[in-house]
């Protein structure tokens, strides 16, 4: 099982969040979860995702831009 890994687009070698399992996406954040449970809520969009080789590119927002969800 390949599970995949979220990149910023900034070029960083480091991964954000490993072992991704579910993405949701909202138009503001991006809710990642991996098979264990473990979730993490970032601002931004998802630019690529390329299924080959597992990875998911993400241009992140700066958080003082994004409102806040009701």
């Amino acid at each position: 099982m390949c599970l995949a890994k979220a990149y910023p687009n900034t070029g960083m070698s480091e991964p954000i969040f490993e072992n991704i399992t579910y993405i949701e996406l909202d138009g503001q954040r991006i809710r990642m979860q991996t098979m264990f449970g473990e979730e993490k809520v970032i601002p931004g969009r998802v630019l690529e995702v390329d299924f080959e080789n597992s990875r998911v590119i993400v241009d992140l927002y700066n958080t003082s831009t994004v409102p806040d969800k009701p």
